[in-house]
């Protein structure tokens, strides 16, 4: 498939294969053209709004600190995702001789791209211009993903060696390569030192792999774990995620939509930032609807989107899948949706 044949947008589809040499010529394209909606969207921000990334400057003041304006203002807020791009690429030209900024600007470049737009190319693009953090390269390998190559995306993982991350995300990012072998093989690692994210990421990667025992195994594991006093605030929500996730894969044989009657039932979990609510209607023995009526998850749109329309086309939660790269999101979805549903056959 030569270059003309490629999506212009950069959103992917691990669906699709493409070589490392036609990733590299989309990643290029994208990089050096605008979206094709760049020319409708107006340049648009407070005037009050500090462009240099000084932290001090209006500390908690979205409309003064950047990036509380990015996080509080644009992300939680569709018609601002654009918007906020744009900003950011005007701060490439303010910030241009100030190499923290311009670092700072292309990683949250990538962020927005990636986490918002789904816009795979351009997101690879600029966190490449970012530098090599590790808490990049999952992501980096995501969009590889995502764009076709998983030997890309491997190859950026194994860079890594280990899982350094605090939630565990190498060791996901090489279950969604559907590698669990090879993210298993971190998580026992990383177990010597992180034993609680280490044993939710396997669960996880188990989940997502279909391996619903060993996935309750893992999760039983991260509820024996001592609680961390160094970290206890941490090692509380990642005992009440495993518990989330326990509860929710042990019901997923029992949900039956033959037994439910109509009526529209709600659900909660625990998101990746906070409580997350679903509402999920029932009509004719059949799902005709999954809605997300509460969270806290700014960063991850495409959960939200994905993993309702997923669950509705798969007509239960049972082997539906994750949205890569944004796992504890998504599985915050299926597991408030299996809990409105256990509660409708009660």
């Amino acid at each position: 498939m030569g270059l003309a044949a490629l999506p212009g947008g950069g959103r992917g589809d691990s669906a699709i294969k493409r070589t490392k040499s036609q990733v590299e010529a989309l990643i290029r394209k994208a990089g050096a053209t605008p979206p094709t909606w760049w020319d409708s969207v107006k340049l648009d921000y407070p005037a009050t709004l500090d462009l240099t990334w000084d932290q001090k400057n209006g500390l908690h003041d979205e409309t003064r600190n950047t990036s509380l304006y990015l996080w509080w203002v644009c992300y939680p807020n569709p018609g601002r995702w654009k918007p906020g791009v744009k900003l950011l690429h005007h701060l490439l030209q303010v910030n241009q001789r100030d190499p923290g900024a311009l670092r700072k600007t292309m990683a949250a470049l990538g962020s927005m791209y990636h986490d918002l737009l789904q816009d795979y190319a351009r997101a690879a693009f600029w966190w490449r211009k970012a530098g090599s953090a590790t808490e990049i390269q999952p992501k980096l390998a995501h969009c590889y993903w995502k764009l076709g190559s998983k030997a890309m995306a491997a190859a950026t993982l194994s860079l890594l060696g280990s899982d350094d991350t605090q939630d565990g995300s190498v060791i996901k990012a090489w279950a969604d390569l559907g590698e669990l072998g090879k993210a298993l093989k971190l998580a026992r690692e990383k177990a010597r030192r992180a034993p609680e994210v280490a044993y939710l990421a396997a669960g996880d990667a188990c989940r997502k792999a279909g391996k619903y025992d060993d996935a309750v195994a893992y999760y039983e594991k991260v509820l024996r774990v001592p609680e961390s006093s160094a970290r206890q605030k941490q090692s509380k929500l990642n005992k009440q995620r495993a518990q989330a996730n326990l509860t929710a894969v042990r019901v997923f044989d029992a949900l039956n939509l033959n037994r439910l009657p109509d009526g529209t039932y709600a659900g909660s979990s625990l998101g990746y930032a906070g409580a997350l609510e679903v509402s999920v209607t029932v009509r004719g023995h059949r799902l005709t609807s999954v809605k997300v009526t509460k969270h806290e998850d700014k960063q991850f749109f495409c959960a939200l989107n994905d993993t309702p329309r997923r669950i509705v086309a798969r007509q239960g939660v049972k082997g539906v899948d994750a949205v890569s790269g944004a796992t504890m999101t998504s599985e915050a979805i299926l597991n408030a949706t299996a809990k409105a549903l256990a509660t409708a056959m009660e």
